[in-house]
């Protein structure tokens, strides 16, 4: 029995260490780019717009078709072109029985039919051009994608940490709020105070155990959501991040520099672009379809009554010109479709660009906002902790009632938790700033605490 018990902790150990790996913001960002199964999913449509660019290319190659076709038929035409075909008619098939009722008759066909585009009014280069153009907004998209899931894995891994330390601070609440009411049970048991004081501190203690236990909640909520952009399943066992919130920094830009950075390398800006000079090669497409076409042809096939027997072969090739002449005003309303296009494409670009402004000042505002916040909180934190201290004094000297007691201990909580929401609320504001100019990923300072790369 012991050595089973030895061999299942054994193998359990594994386990019991991943568990206690820590876990960087790096790394969480890492593991989220590589497995993240929305991310995968939004990648495949590069690989979507490269296959439709290779199949516009191929058309500039030519053609070949290969059929295999059997036929059996006792029709006059049929029986006597298909006797032509095989090089089996003779003399004894002009008999008028033979033509007018001839027998069923079989034919093994193969043919080979090949065909190549000349010249078709720059149609095919402007499908290429289109084609080409939506891979490169693809990639573009893949890009804002990859930066949207940062901004995730960030925003994550920042609630952890403000979930954990006020799980740490609840908890630090909760052992000063039982040992408070200990010293003041003890001072009723003796007559010091009065009932009153100790059912407040007892009321106290039961609402630092409720904002314990919220605190906690909240801490496993945010673990699940940060291994859900990891990538992971609910049930894996999750490494803990092993990083502290940072202190606000000051942006390395100004405001204006921040915008113009984020014009020309907003990712979601750069595909919207991309598409738009696919929607004005799709207008130059329409204007070519009123050209017209110019191809060559070729076939080979062998006829024969079976498929090993004698057969005839035969060939023939040709060019053909296609130019539409009347279409009842198909291709004018084709080129004033994709003339409405192309505007509409302008204008969703122009509103687009005005949306990513938006958001780089909303970032820069909410950056200052929250830095602002988190030095009031730190100073707030002091002065409640030295607050709670003088009125601890003045409470055990009895000069002050239990309720400024308690809530002068629920004041230094709070101040507390302030200041890790503000700091989690800088590194959020910091990272959308970030992802406003496109430029959040993994090479991004808020991923290298201290500069490190």
């Amino acid at each position: 029995m012991k050595r089973n018990w030895l061999l299942l902790s054994l193998a359990f150990l594994p386990v019991a260490l991943r568990a206690q790996e820590s876990l960087t913001l790096e790394q969480a960002v890492r593991s989220a780019l590589s497995h993240n199964p929305a991310l995968k999913a939004v990648e495949q449509e590069s690989a979507v717009a490269e296959a439709r660019l290779g199949q516009v290319k191929a058309s500039r190659f030519p053609r070949l078709d290969f059929s295999q076709a059997f036929t059996r038929g006792n029709n006059q035409v049929y029986v006597f072109g298909t006797l032509l075909t095989q090089r089996q008619f003779t003399a004894a098939h002009f008999a008028l029985s033979q033509l007018n009722a001839p027998h069923p008759l079989d034919n093994f066909q193969a043919r080979f039919d090949g065909q190549v585009l000349l010249f078709d009014f720059g149609r095919t280069r402007w499908r290429i051009s289109g084609a080409r153009d939506a891979q490169t907004a693809a990639e573009h998209q893949i890009e804002q994608a990859r930066q949207d899931l940062i901004l995730r894995v960030i925003q994550a891994y920042s609630s952890v940490l403000v979930a954990r330390q006020n799980l740490a601070a609840a908890r630090e609440a909760v052992r000063s709020a039982e040992a408070g009411e200990q010293q003041v049970a003890s001072r009723q048991e003796v007559g010091l105070v009065v009932t009153s004081d100790l059912l407040s501190a007892q009321v106290f203690r039961a609402q630092m155990k409720d904002r314990e236990l919220r605190a906690a909640n909240a801490l496993d909520l945010a673990l699940l959501t940060l291994s859900r952009e990891m990538g992971a399943p609910p049930e894996e066992l999750r490494p803990q991040p092993s990083e502290e919130l940072a202190e606000p920094e000051a942006p390395a830009m100004s405001l204006q520099e921040w915008e113009n950075v984020a014009l020309k390398e907003r990712p979601a800006l750069l595909a919207a672009q991309m598409e738009q000079q696919a929607v004005v090669a799709g207008k130059r497409l329409a204007k070519a379809e009123f050209g017209p076409r110019l191809g060559a042809f070729a076939n080979f096939e062998r006829d024969a009554e079976t498929l090993s027997g004698p057969s005839g072969a035969n060939w023939s090739a040709g060019a053909k010109l296609d130019w539409n002449v009347f279409s009842g005003g198909a291709r004018r309303y084709a080129i004033a479709e994709a003339q409405a296009r192309e505007r509409q494409s302008e204008s969703n670009l122009q509103w687009l660009r005005s949306g990513v402004r938006l958001e780089v000042r909303q970032g820069w505002l909410e950056t200052q906002s929250a830095a602002q916040r988190a030095e009031a909180a730190r100073q707030a934190v002091e002065q409640a902790r030295e607050s709670l201290r003088i009125v601890q004094s003045r409470y055990d000297a009895g000069l002050v009632t239990i309720t400024e007691l308690l809530r002068a201990q629920a004041a230094q909580l709070d101040a507390a938790t302030a200041r890790v929401a503000a700091l989690g609320d800088w590194q959020a504001a910091r990272a959308r700033l970030e992802r406003a100019a496109g430029r959040l990923t993994v090479n991004s300072s808020l991923l290298h605490p201290g500069g490190q790369r």
